[in-house]
C-alpha cells in the first residue's frame, strides 16, 4: 500500500494546537505517570521536588554569598540564587530527559 503525504504551508500551527487539544488526556496521563514513577522510588516522595532546589539554594547562598562574598547589588542573595537556579534546573532536566 502506498501513501501520499501532502504538507501544506501554514497548516502546521493550527494542526499542532488541534492535536494538542484532541490528545490532552493522553498528555496529562503521561505527565502524571512520569511524576509517579520518578517520586515513588524516593523515601520522601514528591516533597523531594521542593527540597532539592531549596537545598541547592542554601548551598549556593552559603558558598557564594558568605564564603566567596559575591556581590548581589542590594538584592537578597537567596532570592538572587533561586531566581537563577529555577531556569537552570528546568534547562538541565529538559536536556537530560530529552535523551
Amino acid at each position: 500500500m502506498e501513501y501520499n503525504l501532502t504538507i501544506e504551508a501554514g497548516k502546521t500551527r493550527t494542526q499542532y494546537f488541534r492535536d494538542l487539544w484532541i490528545y490532552r488526556e493522553l498528555f496529562l496521563f503521561l505527565a502524571w505517570r512520569d511524576i509517579l514513577v520518578r517520586y515513588k522510588q524516593t523515601v520522601i516522595g514528591v516533597a523531594w521536588s521542593v527540597i532539592r532546589p531549596l537545598l541547592t539554594m542554601i548551598v549556593f547562598t552559603v558558598v557564594f554569598g558568605k564564603i566567596a562574598k559575591m556581590p548581589s547589588e542590594g538584592v537578597p542573595y537567596p532570592v538572587l540564587v533561586y531566581a537563577a537556579l529555577l531556569p537552570w534546573q528546568f534547562f538541565s532536566n529538559t536536556v537530560l530527559e530529552g535523551g
